[in-house]
């Protein structure tokens, strides 16, 4: 309830909900005048409200599994062009979407617990915020069911509003992230091992962006992927 609250409270259209997913989405039925904006700031909220909801729980002791307590919300944005309209049949239709850009950030919600992240945007979205959100830069790659790489990052929070830790870790990690760009896996390898220690591995994180990095500096050092080697990481998994 409270998840879907902060998205209609944002210009958000509530979709569905799919399990213990909630789908939504900007700009429609009813134009929304910078929705890639309200959607950041709609999973800024969330995000924030978890963590108040996390605190609760945790307060009310063993009333709830202790998995509970580290309970997290993955969130993935993607801006394009998308059909919506009433679909369905004579019997049965609801006001909904498809296409290509809501498959993608599906695939965004869901790769981004291979980085152990949390909110993950794509540039589409961030080119339209860059001024307005602070971001970590995460990778090029091609998510299941397209050829096309697509730059992602990790939405960390409004500009002026960033966790001090992140005010240290998002330029240092883009200084790492260079290094791996130009195939310099010794160096990288030493900047991403600095990085996991300054990684938040607060309850239920599995891993983080820094640890994905390292393990990949050291697949790299010891198979080179060739000069031709364009940075871009194909998912195997949704």
């Amino acid at each position: 309830t409270d998840m879907t609250t902060i998205l209609l409270e944002n210009q958000g259209t509530l979709d569905k909900y799919i399990g213990d997913a909630i789908v939504g989405f900007f700009g429609a039925p009813m134009p929304v005048e910078d929705h890639e904006y309200w959607a950041c700031v709609t999973a800024l909220k969330m995000q924030a409200q978890i963590g108040v909801l996390r605190d609760r729980w945790e307060s009310e002791g063993d009333r709830w599994p202790e998995r509970v307590h580290y309970m997290q919300n993955r969130i993935g944005i993607h801006t394009g062009p998308m059909v919506t309209g009433n679909m369905g049949s004579t019997q049965r239709m609801n006001y909904t979407m498809m296409g290509d850009t809501v498959n993608i950030a599906a695939r965004l919600e869901s790769s981004a617990k291979q980085y152990g992240v949390y909110t993950h945007i794509s540039e589409d979205t961030y080119s339209a915020v860059k001024d307005q959100m602070t971001v970590r830069e995460l990778d090029k790659v091609i998510v299941m069911g397209r050829s096309e790489p697509i730059q992602t990052y990790e939405l960390i929070a409004e500009k002026g509003q960033e966790p001090d830790l992140y005010k240290e870790l998002v330029p240092r990690f883009q200084d790492a992230l260079e290094l791996y760009k130009k195939q310099h896996w010794a160096q990288a390898r030493t900047a991403f091992e600095s990085l996991v220690k300054l990684e938040d591995m607060f309850p239920g994180r599995k891993t983080n962006p820094s640890r994905v990095y390292l393990d990949r500096c050291i697949h790299f050092k010891e198979n080179p992927p060739g000069e031709d080697w364009d940075g871009v990481w194909t998912l195997t998994s949704k």
